[in-house]
């Protein structure tokens, strides 16, 4: 078992790996695209071993483990009711099939598949199905912090991925947030080789210009170039590949509004931390296959060497 590491608030970076520059609009660059299949590549080469949280769990839940198994992105440990899992599993999987994934039964899903990570039993988690709110508290309690940043990763109907930030309701209210996302978002693309091309989305009125202005300043200040599109959608995913909305509440419609009506896809919500890999996850959206992927992909089991 492995000694739980001291944790604050994550470490804003100051330096990054080297990052490939296009030099063109994200819309327009093919690196953006394969960022999906590097990830697809460092999650079957780190091969983690991955908890899953669940609650009431139904064949969908059980299909997602199975293909994220068989298409060796991960160990899989469904945490939750083992009853439940077997009785969904029996619905998908042949009868003398054996299970293709572990089970860790609990009736508190939140709490322990917070444990398992903080142990070290798994090298990364995604919430799955388990509460979201449970699980985001007793993780900050955990870790010992008192804010988390969640990252989305969105594809949209034509196959474009994008990072998207902030997607929960009481983030990114402050022009110091939006920074602390800026700064780790872009740590995070450079980290799986993309230049990031960050766009803000801002209102027109003077409290947003002049945060804004705040914002662009400061990312100056670290060599990160941010531009401010006010509310003109189209040009910020043109031209960008890391999205700023205007606080959590609107950033989590326009999410919603592209995944849900607009025919795109959610991978899912890695929180950064300086430790520990865990990916939230939309409980309609159902797409855990996915999210266990990126949650292997970034997991700190074995550093990925080319």
């Amino acid at each position: 078992m492995n000694q739980k590491p001291e944790q604050s608030a994550p470490n804003i970076p100051t330096s990054t790996a080297p990052a490939i520059q296009t030099g063109l609009p994200a819309a327009d660059s093919k690196e953006m695209r394969k960022l999906i299949g590097l990830m697809e590549q460092f999650a079957v080469l780190k091969h983690a071993t991955v908890a899953m949280g669940v609650r009431q769990a139904d064949a969908e839940t059980i299909e997602c483990a199975r293909r994220a198994v068989e298409q060796g992105y991960a160990d899989v440990v469904l945490v939750g009711n083992r009853a439940e899992i077997e009785k969904a599993s029996a619905s998908v999987l042949p009868a003398d099939a054996p299970l293709p994934f572990e089970i860790v039964d609990t009736d508190e899903p939140e709490e322990e598949i917070v444990s398992m990570l903080m142990s070290g039993k798994v090298d990364a988690a995604i919430r799955g199905t388990a509460k979201a709110s449970d699980s985001l508290s007793n993780l900050k309690r955990a870790c010992d912090i008192n804010e988390i940043h969640r990252i989305a990763i969105l594809l949209t109907k034509q196959g474009n991925p994008y990072f998207f930030a902030p997607v929960g309701i009481d983030e990114g209210t402050t022009a110091e947030d939006k920074v602390k996302f800026i700064c780790l978002g872009t740590h995070l693309l450079r980290r799986v080789g993309v230049m990031p091309c960050v766009g803000l989305i801002t209102t027109p009125d003077d409290a947003g210009k002049e945060e804004a202005a705040i914002i662009i300043r400061e990312m100056k200040k670290r060599d990160i170039t941010v531009i401010d599109y006010g509310l003109n959608l189209e040009k910020a995913f043109e031209n960008s590949n890391y999205i700023i909305a205007p606080n959590g509440i609107s950033g989590n419609l326009i999410f919603r509004a592209l995944t849900f009506l607009g025919g795109g896809d959610g991978l899912g919500a890695p929180i950064l931390m300086d430790h520990h890999v865990f990916v939230d996850t939309s409980r309609s959206a159902g797409h855990y296959t996915k999210a266990i992927m990126v949650a292997s992909a970034l997991s700190k089991k074995r550093e990925y060497k080319e």
